[in-house]
């Protein structure tokens, strides 16, 4: 990965990091409170789409100097099949009833050291609240928080390494909610969006799963204020555990193995399709480059009177050699035979002390509005 695309990364971010804490500051000093009730929605919005899409779309492409194919390529934006989208959804559903744990746990853990959430009062309770919910809080998210980090930052880091690019980035999505309350669990969730994003090679998959994960809970949200439900999963463990403290464990214990185990087998169904159907796309390339081969091979034969008795699909490794496969099986035992056949993968490269700098000052900007919205809770 070429230091310039680190480099072009880690400058957007910090621009975008600054510009949403301006923002967020002017929002808290009431300077948007002229716009009435949508003010909220228009700020949200231009955050959204003006910064996170199309600010950081094409500022990289600018920076670059990529074509927009080219952009849309590194940001991983990759057709996926049904199947693929119907795991996804699947995947989106178990990772919000995880997430009711996982928020649940930290926010038990900062109570215990004496913080109070905060609540602006606003609820969802009429449908065209819950339609404004479902756009401003689910889908406007998924798209553009997701091209910002599975898209560009993801990409502009690969150099460093997947382990450390997991970690990294997945840390940076969840300090970009600058709220002590949202923090760990996004934390632990983009990390596994980043996974997702390596797997399938396609950033649709992550912003299925983002989507699902916060339209369910607006959805929630609508059918508690307005009665027709009591809270779900989480109020009907919390009524087990204040009848039997012991059961209310136990039966929360089971169903979070129940959901790890969902979990663990809708990613394992996403690897092997997301990598059948990536396949499928290279074997179509190598069948139109290897009719593009045999087409002059049938030149040469003319022209010279060669013959090539070679059959089957030609791919060549990095050395150049050739090889020829006709089925997904073949490759598969090819593979097994001969490892070092292989493309090797990219070798980890040192962040250039430039992008260093401007991702450290983004975290250490984005961790004190992180830190300060914990003191306000105290």
């Amino acid at each position: 990965m070429g230091k310039k695309y680190t480099f072009a990364s880690s400058l957007i971010y910090f621009i975008v990091v600054c510009l949403f804490v301006t923002i967020r500051m002017l929002s808290q000093f009431g300077v948007f409170d002229f716009m009435g009730d949508m003010g909220k929605y228009i700020v949200n919005g231009f955050l959204q789409i003006g910064i996170l899409l199309v600010f950081s779309f094409l500022m990289f492409k600018f920076l670059t100097k990529r074509s927009f194919a080219k952009t849309f390529d590194n940001f991983s934006y990759h057709r996926i099949s049904w199947r693929v989208i119907l795991i996804s959804i699947g995947l989106g559903v178990v990772v919000y009833c995880l997430n009711i744990f996982i928020s649940a746990f930290f926010q038990a853990i900062l109570t215990g050291l004496g913080y109070h959430a905060y609540s602006s009062g606003s609820g969802t309770s009429s449908v065209s609240a819950l339609i404004l919910g479902l756009v401003f809080t689910a889908l406007l998210p998924a798209i553009c928080e997701e091209n910002l980090h599975r898209g560009m930052l993801l990409f502009g880091n690969t150099g460093l390494g997947m382990k450390n690019n997991i970690l990294l980035t997945g840390l940076m999505f969840g300090l970009l909610h600058m709220n002590i309350e949202q923090f760990f669990y996004a934390t632990i969730i983009g990390m596994f969006l980043n996974l997702v994003l390596y797997v399938s090679e396609s950033i649709y998959p992550c912003m299925i799963i983002h989507f699902m994960n916060n339209g369910i809970s607006v959805v929630m949200s609508y059918l508690i204020s307005t009665g027709k439900s009591s809270g779900g999963i989480f109020y009907l463990l919390s009524s087990i555990s204040a009848g039997n403290a012991i059961l209310g464990f136990v039966t929360m214990f089971l169903l979070v193995v129940i959901l790890l185990i969902l979990l663990f087998i809708l990613f394992k169904l996403l690897v092997k399709y997301s990598f059948e159907d990536s396949f499928k796309e290279k074997q179509k390339a190598v069948q139109q480059f290897s009719s593009k081969v045999n087409f002059y091979n049938d030149l040469n034969k003319i022209k010279y009177g060669e013959n090539d008795e070679t059959e089957g699909d030609m791919i060549f490794n990095s050395d150049g050699n050739q090889y020829v496969f006709v089925s997904f099986d073949d490759l598969k035992e090819y593979i097994k035979n001969n490892p070092n056949a292989v493309v090797p993968k990219p070798k980890k490269v040192k962040m250039d002390i430039r992008s260093k700098i401007l991702l450290i000052m983004s975290i250490v900007l984005m961790s004190a509005v992180t830190v300060f919205s914990f003191i306000w809770g105290l």
